[in-house]
């Protein structure tokens, strides 16, 4: 039977690359002192869409329960771990670092290949407002892909208000402000050329804001716009991206960092730096954050924020195109215990399997009374390199077969 589109099976192999990834990053975050929380899976639609913008929204799989309220499957982490800070956590020693490993669920995800469940790794920085804290989970992302075993990235950072002082000086509608914002955020550039092309928008600006996804670079990014913009707001957002780009430098990581003034997020929460992470090797990023301020008030606590989140099906498919073997991590041996059907034989089977299993070895015990060269069969399908063949009579010593050259010896089991 088929399961609903946008969902996907893992068969053990792929289970198996994606908890070495997890454990990849998890490793780093418990390095940094950040602790691992877990929300539900699903909650009120309501609560939810505190931190969701007209997009994500549209996207978030709402259905009803049994009294009629409003239920969403979870589309990020922030806003739920937001909810649980504000409500469960009042009054705590702050910072709070958490970090989570979850699934989440959107409909229609282009960027995510069409997906509806896909798996996210990230971090929440909670209860400071200072460009350190910005530069903590810039620095955090930048460790993960690191330590994933990615060589070629960036992570391009910008400011919400460089974006939003442009928007307050175009004497234009919300909702039209907003058309612009998704034309941008898809990429539309058509459709923005368009939007732009009404008599009450300037020339200028419309020549700014076309030009916004080109200013991508280093420090001379921010002179360059410095010279084609006066709105306070915006000027202000260029000097906060100075300051936590030299915090990044003196880090270690400017070969990592790039200043982006064309990136904008698609969450409404959002109130100070913001980043994503890009490779070559995709046309979406593999990572995104930023800072906000406002989102654990409306949960009842005004905490200062800021965070991110890894795309693990992403990342996944980077390493593999970068042709990285940090996922082909070498395996202990695998065995498998063969003997005959007899309870005599049985008893030292299970014995041997579990010495070898002690060792730190992975055991098979066949159990299907298959005659040796089925099971030989069997063996080499699975990648199995020996099988051990016990004989009572000989108490202490079994026979190890190497699946593949079918060398034989005698060895002590204990």
């Amino acid at each position: 039977m088929n399961i609903p589109e946008g969902l996907n099976d893992l068969l053990p192999e792929e289970v198996f690359k994606r908890r070495l990834l997890e454990n990849k990053i998890s490793q780093v975050f418990n390095k940094w002192g950040y602790q691992e929380i877990i929300t539900p899976t699903f909650e009120f639609y309501e609560i939810l869409s505190k931190g969701a913008g007209s997009i994500m929204k549209k996207e978030m799989i709402k259905f009803f329960d049994r009294e009629g309220n409003i239920i969403a499957l979870r589309p990020e982490m922030t806003t739920p771990i937001a909810r649980v800070t504000s409500t469960k956590l009042k009054g705590e020693p702050k910072p709070l670092r958490f970090y989570y490993i979850s699934n989440v669920f959107r409909y229609d995800d282009l960027k995510t290949g069409n997906r509806k469940e896909f798996n996210q790794a990230g971090v929440e920085l909670i209860g400071v407002n200072s460009k350190e804290a910005d530069a903590e989970v810039i620095a955090l992302a930048a460790e993960c892909l690191k330590n994933s075993g990615l060589k070629k990235f960036f992570i391009d950072i910008s400011h919400i208000n460089f974006f939003n002082g442009i928007m307050q000086s175009i004497k234009v509608k919300k909702e039209r402000k907003q058309e612009i914002k998704e034309a941008i955020l898809n990429k539309d550039f058509v459709l923005l050329e368009k939007m732009l092309s009404f008599p009450d928008i300037k020339d200028k600006e419309k020549e700014f804001i076309l030009k916004m996804p080109t200013l991508r670079g280093k420090e001379k990014v921010l002179e360059e716009a410095e010279k084609m913009i006066n709105n306070k707001l915006s000027l202000s957002a260029l000097k906060e991206i100075k300051k936590v780009y030299n915090l990044l430098k003196n880090c270690g990581l400017e070969e990592y960092i790039l200043i982006d003034l064309g990136i904008i997020r698609d969450f409404d929460y959002y109130t100070g730096i913001i980043f994503e992470g890009y490779t070559d090797y995709l046309g979406f990023p593999v990572c995104g954050g930023g800072r906000y301020d406002n989102l654990c008030l409306k949960f009842g606590e005004n905490l200062p924020s800021a965070g991110f989140a890894i795309g693990l099906e992403r990342l996944a498919i980077i390493l593999e195109k970068e042709n990285i073997d940090s996922l082909k991590l070498e395996r202990p041996d695998k065995y498998l215990v063969y003997y005959q059907n007899d309870k005599t034989y049985f008893k030292k089977a299970l014995v041997v399997a579990e010495n070898l299993r002690k060792k730190g070895l992975i055991v098979e015990l066949e159990i299907g009374k298959r005659e040796f060269a089925e099971v030989l069969n069997y063996a080499r399908s699975k990648g199995v390199k020996y099988i051990v063949i016990v004989d009572v009579n000989q108490l202490s010593k079994i026979k190890r077969v190497e699946v593949v050259s079918g060398k034989e010896e005698i060895i002590n089991y204990e």
